[in-house]
């Protein structure tokens, strides 16, 4: 194996276009969508394949996994290859895999399906990132273009997984997947039309992979994201089971509380990218008491309509903000390790959401949401107690304000 990874250097000369950005956020849009379309049809698959609920979230955890894995060495086996063919390879996985899960005959079958799709979320995120800067016009600075990308997993966070709902609904939740997978199609086709090429020109080190997790203040920024992260998946992963289950809404009324969560998201990351410039450790702080408020008060308050909205609408700002908090953290106080630590800092996103998804289905299939609910705010408190120890006194630096979008995924 080598020990080098090949990235393209953004400093060279842009051959992109306001097509081929575009082109690339729409794919972001498709492939989020596909990553967690299952969050809101997990009841409908859960009972035709007569799994449990817990069961079924294995189609969160196990592209999550697969993710990492190909986020952190999928550039080392394609370490030659012009990224415009590796961006459309990945698009093709991505149909593929959506293709497989919405003709699917067993669970089995359609585990494989989101086992190959995690092998294109983790490429994607470890490749269109870094080359936003090649992919935009020559004019076009390198943080509007990451802000362009990134649009497509916000339209993602707000409209995907409650369109998903309300199409199964109608159409079932196979149709869901394949309507998924006819977007893919068009984004492919667009990525034929408009890539340039992306040839890459700069190598970095196998070694130096693990740069974030070198700078003490990187680690400590980990620590807190992890624990947080790890909490919001283990519950989100199962939030349309309570809402169904528990507060036995409809699913009209379920696409409407998702619908709430994204669009909150979408304020939760502009409201980040200003508070967490000013000081992110208490942004943090900020996002983690958002958290406990909502999982205290989920349990009691959210079977009653007025007070989901409320809450589910609190719970998508806070995790509207959390990944640019994250990435807010790491480029201010580990700003020289960022672009090397890029694709283990996407692995461990995936990882959290794995993991989280996991925990979060042996509680649903074990207890129940509300105790998941309650379980999850043990994971908060260590973050914050981690935001006030190890991590006391830790100021954003005087420098000048930092210009960034980042994705709601990670997962990832």
């Amino acid at each position: 194996m080598t020990d080098e990874i090949t990235q393209t250097d953004q400093s060279a000369p842009s051959k992109g276009s306001w097509f081929a950005l575009i082109t690339t956020a729409i794919a972001a849009f498709v492939l989020v969508t596909s990553e967690f379309l299952p969050i809101g049809l997990i009841n409908e698959i859960a009972k035709e394949l007569e799994i449990s609920i817990g069961t079924a979230g294995l189609m969160i955890t196990l592209p999550g996994i697969m993710a990492a894995i190909s986020a952190a060495f999928l550039p080392i086996f394609a370490k030659g290859l012009d990224r415009r063919y590796l961006l459309i390879i990945l698009t093709m996985t991505m149909i593929i895999a959506n293709a497989i899960t919405a003709i699917s005959t067993n669970f089995t079958i359609l585990l494989l399906s989101r086992f190959i799709l995690g092998f294109a979320i983790g490429g994607f995120w470890g490749t269109a990132i870094a080359l936003s800067g090649k992919l935009a016009p020559a004019h076009l600075h390198i943080s509007t273009a990451t802000a362009t990308i990134m649009s497509g997993v916000t339209l993602a966070a707000i409209l995907g997984v409650p369109i998903g709902t309300w199409l199964s609904n109608f159409y079932g939740w196979r149709n869901a997947f394949a309507i998924t997978a006819v977007l893919g199609v068009f984004a492919l086709i667009f990525e034929v039309l408009s890539l340039p090429s992306l040839k890459p020109q700069s190598s970095l080190k196998f070694k130096e992979l693990p740069s974030l997790f070198r700078v003490p203040k990187a680690r400590q920024g980990m620590c807190i994201i992890f624990l947080m992260g790890f909490a919001h998946f283990a519950a989100y992963s199962y939030m349309t089971p309570f809402f169904k289950n528990v507060a036995m809404f409809d699913t009209a009324q379920i696409s409407l509380l998702l619908l709430i969560y994204g669009i909150a998201g979408f304020l939760g990351n502009a409201f980040a990218g200003y508070s967490g410039n000013i000081n992110v450790r208490y942004t943090f702080a900020f996002l983690a008491a958002c958290y406990v408020i909502v999982f205290f008060g989920f349990p009691s308050f959210a079977t009653e309509i007025y007070a989901a909205f409320i809450l589910t609408g609190l719970w998508g700002f806070a995790f509207g903000a959390f990944p640019t908090t994250a990435n807010v953290w790491m480029f201010v106080h580990a700003p020289d390790a960022v672009e090397k630590g890029l694709p283990l800092f996407v692995a461990t996103f995936q990882i959290m959401i794995a993991t989280g998804a996991l925990f979060g289905g042996y509680i649903i299939d074990h207890f129940n949401a509300n105790i998941l609910l309650y379980s999850v705010i043990s994971f908060i408190f260590l973050a914050l107690l981690s935001i006030f120890t190890i991590s006391r006194g830790l100021n954003n630096p005087k420098i000048e304000t930092i210009n960034l979008c980042c994705d709601n995924s990670g997962s990832s």
